[in-house]
């Protein structure tokens, strides 16, 4: 049976090393990378980017 994940962080750094992390555990890439602005509302700052890797195994 397959399995199916979707990996997110604010960060792109963090979600490389997550991403590297599950290729080397045999997960594979489905698609590429998707971005998109959260918005909220927090002390100084109204939104962020999110960035998120669909992977299979």
């Amino acid at each position: 049976m397959k399995e199916y994940i979707v990996i997110f962080n604010s960060l792109l750094s963090d979600l490389e090393k997550e991403v590297s992390e599950r290729l080397n555990e045999g997960w594979v890439l489905v698609g590429g990378i998707s971005m998109s602005y959260k918005h909220e509302h927090v002390e100084h700052a109204h939104g962020h980017m999110v960035y998120a890797q669909a992977m299979q195994k």
